[in-house]
């Protein structure tokens, strides 16, 4: 009892050490080492539009500047400088910003040499934390010595409700006049505390409960169903490698349902699916209950093998489900293109109830064509016939509970290949929380590659079983046939990283089973056979788009220094080496598992770097797509390999003993401490096309703007020649149900489409006067009757169509429009 009790004490002195170091500022830590913890801060109000610059303060002048905080946790704000001229190094004047709040108070001030100061330098001016400033004004107070010439960039248009811009009396220099410019060009900062935190935390487990609640009894229930059958019953005595075997086969089955019931004619509704859901749950307790009765052999409860792992597993999907829910709770609509084309698929299919192949995008897009994958819009179309939920806040919701159960099959994963608990926990741990990915497929909205991901760990497993397991799995090749069939409509190029795994497992097991793996196989092909035709009927040449895209195949080298992923994949590749040039690898059986997964990995790195090794790259596979699924054999290498040397250190002597668990706890913490923080700031605000002030705005144009209306949005030029929203305006077309002269990207669908979208966007760009009614004209005879402009912006200028004599502005707040062309 007293060698446990200092076990414990070793234990959390690793914790009070990294926290003490954390605490003092990580004294000596690398400066290439990303910090282990460091200030959470995210935006607090934007103001992003800039067109002239006010007069520059001097002597009495000055400007002042009145902003209401969002949040609480104001921290910095962020200016652009402005100033005639190149600084000069003789010049003496003082540029000064101050910020106090309503009651005088002076939080910070700062006086500048102004030669020092750049033409368009960014300035952050930061301050001590405000825990209270949400709903509070503030005054930022500009200033400088009678020789100053630096002012900041503003813009000519009331934008904000909350903010107010004002010229003090005295002398100011000649610039454009005192009333020209409304707005600052300005960014505001919030910290994130724990308080607010845990109340962010709060509301947004109410805000996604029911639909997180909905997703999970759906997800679940075939495989439950699925695993009672007499040949799986006792296949998975881990419980909870049991549950993600469930939550596995599910997320394949609803794709294939959908798929099999709409090629026969049928079509989904909610009351159908309410019936399934409710009489599904229904039978799996009535037969609960009946292998529970007396008069029934008695079943072991599911709890019997419930072991100290799987409450730490459970304890790290709450956690990781927290941090992912953190990293979303300023957003309203998902980010980035792919979201938007998530959501015109839920919406045409959740109206459909049908797949899209059936149907095509009507009524939003006359495209009749969709050579892409369906799977993950099984599920949020079923979600939204199920509670009628809004496609944006659905698909939040669901994309951040899909990724917070990526561990779980990422443990049923590393069960399934190694029967041993800690090599999933610990594969689970990495996938949670310091690996990069997956994570950061929410700032992409990379649902549909997210929910495949959710499906491979367990196939792999499965496949391993199957062709290297005992005789009792050789019944299962119908389960790796179904997985196999769902990742398919799920994520084709996460179908084609599986496919060589499948075959080098069978080669390394010399040819064992193979006929349970070709009896997948051909099953998979029958389902599949009416979808293959289709899709090689509707497909582009994917050689065609490797040859055209810039860079298709280079090696995304930001991913790989992001985060600490690059010192994982050190240790995992270091630790493969060390076992094969000492020969540990020969009597040991577990390292078949690292070993197998390592040479899957580089074999699919090897075939996707034909540009670099002067081989044809491969169609529609490439380094980008495939190194970001590389989080999953690394964590289950590390996962195998950790679990096989956890037990070295309790063979030794007790101080060596003692010192192997203060190096982990030591690790453990800081490892954790880091996850948290990354996974808490995934979210790249690049990627955020959609402010909160665009769902009101759209919301009115729903309710006020003609149907048939046709709405100019602004646009970016995103992928090869496709176009796309740069704004609110891009969910446009899927929220209301308007055209759009950019609508999602599933417009390059049809010819006819992208022969008005890619010229009226190029033109639309090279405009430059706003004001002209030359541009209404152009405008109309475009056949748009109106605009929309988000709150990030684009191209288009309100303060110049605000002069347009051709425009009417019909919607104005927050930093987003409405006109109507005349």
């Amino acid at each position: 009892m007293e060698i446990k009790w200092l076990r414990w004490l070793v234990v959390l002195l690793g914790v009070g050490l990294v926290l003490l170091w954390d605490w003092a500022g990580e004294p000596a830590r690398p400066s290439t080492l990303t910090a282990i913890t460091s200030p959470i801060l995210a935006t607090d109000v934007v103001q992003g539009r800039l067109n002239a610059v006010p007069p520059a303060p001097a002597g009495d002048g000055q400007l002042t500047y009145r902003f209401v905080a969002q949040h609480n946790g104001l921290r910095e704000i962020e200016l652009l400088l402005a100033r005639n001229g190149e600084p000069d190094p003789v010049e003496n004047g003082r540029f000064t910003l101050t910020l106090s709040d309503t009651q005088g108070n002076q939080l910070v001030t700062q006086s500048l040499p102004t030669r020092q100061l750049r033409h368009n330098q960014p300035y952050v001016l930061r301050f001590p934390v405000q825990a209270d400033s949400a709903g509070r004004p503030y005054l930022l107070t500009l200033s400088g010595s009678d020789d100053n010439r630096v002012t900041v960039w503003g813009y000519t248009v009331d934008l904000l409700e909350d903010s107010e811009l004002a010229v003090a009396s005295g002398p100011l220099n000649n610039a454009v006049p005192a009333t020209a410019v409304q707005e600052l060009h300005f960014t505001s900062r919030y910290q994130l505390t724990w308080a607010d935190g845990l109340r962010h935390l709060g509301e947004l487990l109410w805000n996604y409960s029911a639909i997180m609640l909905l997703a999970l009894l759906l997800l679940l229930l075939p495989g439950t169903l699925l695993l009672q059958l007499r040949p799986f019953r006792h296949k998975f005595p881990d419980p909870m490698a049991k549950l993600g075997v469930a939550l596995a086969l599910g997320t394949a089955v609803w794709p294939t349902l959908w798929y099999l019931f709409s090629l026969i004619g049928g079509r989904f509704s909610g009351w159908l699916l309410w019936m399934l859901v409710a009489s599904g749950w229904l039978l799996v307790i009535f037969r609960h209950l009946v292998t529970r009765s007396p008069s029934h052999p008695f079943t072991p409860s599911p709890f019997k093998n419930w072991r100290p792992e799987h409450s730490i597993l459970v304890a790290l999907l709450l956690i990781g489900l927290a941090v992912r829910l953190l990293a979303v709770r300023d957003l309203v609509f998902p980010p980035w293109v792919d979201s938007v084309r998530h959501g015109l698929i839920t919406a045409v299919m959740s109206q459909s109830g049908q797949t899209i192949t059936q149907t095509g995008y009507a009524p939003y897009l006359p495209v009749d064509r969709f050579p892409y994958h369906f799977g993950f819009h099984t599920i949020s179309s079923s979600l939204v016939l199920l509670g009628k939920w809004e496609i944006p806040q659905l698909l939040l919701g669901l994309g951040q509970l899909l990724n917070a159960l990526l561990p779980l099959t990422v443990y049923a994963g590393g069960w399934l290949l190694t029967r041993q608990r800690r090599a999933g926990l610990i594969a689970a741990f990495l996938v949670a929380l310091p690996l990069f990915f997956p994570a950061y497929y929410a700032t992409w909205g990379r649902y549909t590659q997210l929910t495949a991901m959710l499906l491979m760990p367990v196939l792999l497993g499965l496949t391993w079983r199957l062709l290297r397991g005992a005789r009792g799995w050789h019944k299962t090749w119908w389960l790796v046939a179904l997985l196999a069939v769902g990742l398919f409509l799920i994520h084709f190029r996460v179908f084609v990283f599986y496919v060589p795994f499948a075959g080098l497992v069978w080669l390394l097991s010399w040819g064992r089973n193979g006929r349970f793996l070709w009896q997948a196989a051909g099953l998979s092909i029958l389902i599949l056979k009416p979808q293959l035709y289709y899709l090689f009927q509707n497909s582009n040449p994917g050689a065609a788009l490797a040859a055209r895209i810039p860079d298709y195949t280079s090696f995304p080298t930001s991913y790989y220094t992001a985060g600490w992923d690059r010192y994982f994949l050190w240790l995992a590749g270091g630790l493969m080496l060390w076992i094969y040039l000492t020969g540990f690898w020969r009597w040991r059986v577990w390292s078949a598992v690292p070993t197998a997964l390592f040479i899957w990995a580089y074999l699919l790195l090897l075939g996707l770097s034909g540009n670099y090794l002067g081989f044809p790259a491969l169609p529609l596979l490439n380094l980008n797509s495939y190194y970001i699924t590389t989080f999953l054999p690394l964590a289950l290498i590390l996962g195998s390999i950790g679990s096989a040397f956890w037990g070295w250190p309790w063979q030794q002597v007790e101080p060596l003993r003692l010192g192997g668990i203060l190096l982990a706890s030591l690790l453990g913490t800081a490892v954790t401490l880091f996850g948290v923080q990354q996974q808490i700031n995934i979210i790249n605000p690049q990627t955020v096309l959609a402010q909160p002030a665009d769902i009101e705005a759209l919301a009115w144009l729903d309710e006020n703007v003609p149907e048939d209306a046709v709405v100019a949005v602004n646009s970016w030029l995103w992928l090869l020649n496709a176009w796309s929203g740069s704004d609110g305006g891009a969910w446009l077309v899927p929220f209301t149900g308007r055209q759009s002269s950019t609508p999602p990207a599933d417009y390059t669908y049809k010819a006819d489409l992208v022969g008005f979208v890619r010229p009226f966007n190029e033109q639309l760009n090279n405009i430059s006067d706003w004001q002209a009614e030359e541009t209404a004209v152009w405008l109309q005879e475009q056949g748009i009757t109106h605009i929309f402009i988000g709150a990030k912006g684009g191209q288009m200028d309100p303060a110049g169509l605000l002069q347009n004599l051709g425009m009417e502005m019909i919607y104005g707040r927050n930093g987003t429009f409405i006109f109507e062309v005349k």
